[in-house]
């Protein structure tokens, strides 16, 4: 890792509106940050408080067109956290939640997540999954390795460790996350009750970190989307949760208070804190009132020697980066469904409808499976497909299973005697 850079010599104050009104979004996702608005009310005063890395500007390209694209990471460096439980006594530092996150003139933003056990050619090192490339050789090998094997050109580089998240969360006066039921998490230390909550630092980021999600669904402990995959929405939500927080007058006020906090926790690249990319702030003002668009690439779980990876998924994959570095809409069609009464219960799949409709699936076709003895919702999806988790995700409860579903159909939901 570099350096801290010399300090930089004063340049000449920002124009009185733009220090006024001016908040720059960086939207910082990390298993830690999973994501941030990083407001900047001060200028260069408050770049000047975090850790610069002159070596990955090698790496990165001038901005061009009409967005930027900032890699941000998220390690998972333990400094500072001596007092705190469930965070584990690793040494070092791991890229342990990648993001890509691209900014747009025209108001939007558009979030890209990476699993991190994806499989990938790391230059100098071989095949490894694509959180090694940090710690093989930090941030300049991790802006390669991503542009090398996904072909995106990265313009800035963000990273945070655990205690800048919680602190900035903290700042926030926690943000509002809902539970459909109480959920836990065992190994992060999350332990909540159901509902919208307004949750703290610590407990945002065990949410975030969680790899073996669980809620208790009727007096039992169900795992729910307990994989990197369903890390990578947690993730987003949480982003979205802070991006309200910060929309509110009062967190535009204390804006300069935010990111002076997180500063100090917080690595960027060396050119980030220059003029030319103060002066592009007032130009994305719009991310104030837009929305983030949330995308995680598209994969399949494998195994290499024993070990859990998971491989892009094409040609979904490659259409979805491609997308993202036009900078156009990655928003898909709705999942087609067909739903099935497997409990008996008169109205079941109707209800089931019309719960799916709302939640923005399309429903194709209503009718009643073959038996009635369904104990527990089965959503039937096709081999390698991520929408049985999607749909599972959003219910809070079944199991998904791969079968063939006919092309009239994404999948196929058999209601069971758990949806009652």
């Amino acid at each position: 890792m570099s350096s801290p850079s010399p300090t930089v010599a004063p340049r000449r104050g920002l124009p009185r509106w733009l220090k006024v009104t001016i908040i720059t979004v960086l939207v910082l996702a990390n298993l830690v940050a999973l994501g941030m608005f990083w407001a900047l009310r001060t200028g260069q005063d408050v770049l000047a408080k975090a850790t610069k890395d002159e070596e990955v500007v090698d790496e990165l390209v001038e901005p061009s067109g009409e967005g930027l694209v900032f890699l941000l990471v998220g390690s998972d460096s333990r400094e500072g956290l001596d007092d705190l439980t469930n965070f584990g006594s690793a040494g070092g530092r791991r890229g342990d939640v990648i993001m890509l996150v691209r900014l747009d003139q025209s108001g939007g933003a558009k979030m890209l997540s990476i699993p991190r056990d994806l499989w990938v050619d790391i230059p100098g090192q071989g095949m490894d999954k694509i959180n090694a490339a940090y710690a093989y050789g930090g941030p300049s090998l991790m802006v390669q390795t991503i542009r090398e094997n996904l072909g995106i050109e990265v313009n800035h580089y963000v990273e945070v460790g655990f205690l800048g998240f919680i602190e900035m969360v903290d700042e926030l006066g926690g943000i509002e996350l809902t539970f459909p039921y109480p959920a836990r998490d065992v190994s992060s230390g999350l332990d909540v009750e159901a509902g919208t909550q307004t949750v703290n630092g610590e407990t945002a980021l065990a949410y975030a970190r969680s790899r073996k999600y669980q809620e208790n669904q009727g007096g039992s402990w169900v795992s729910v989307d307990a994989t990197d995959i369903g890390r990578t929405q947690r993730q987003q939500e949480v982003v979205r949760a802070i991006l309200a927080e910060l929309k509110s007058p009062a967190s535009v006020t204390e804006a300069g208070q935010i990111a002076g906090s997180l500063a100090q926790h917080m690595t960027i690249d060396a050119t980030l804190a220059a003029s030319s990319v103060a002066s592009l702030a007032w130009d994305f003002r719009g991310l104030l009132t837009g929305d983030i668009e949330g995308q995680t690439l598209p994969v399949y779980g494998d195994s290499v020697g024993g070990a859990s990876v998971v491989r892009a998924d094409e040609p979904e994959a490659t259409e979805m980066i491609d997308d993202f570095v036009a900078g156009l809409s990655t928003a898909s069609a709705p999942i087609r469904v067909q739903v099935l009464n497997g409990n008996g219960v008169s109205g079941a799949a109707a209800e089931m409808s019309l719960k799916l409709e709302d939640a923005g699936f399309e429903i194709v076709a209503v009718g009643d499976a073959s038996t009635k003895d369904y104990d527990t919702t089965t959503v039937v999806a096709p081999e390698g497909s991520l929408v049985g988790e999607q749909i599972v995700a959003e219910l809070g409860f079944g199991v998904v299973e791969f079968d063939e579903v006919d092309n009239d159909y994404d999948a196929i939901v058999i209601v069971g005697a758990d949806a009652g």
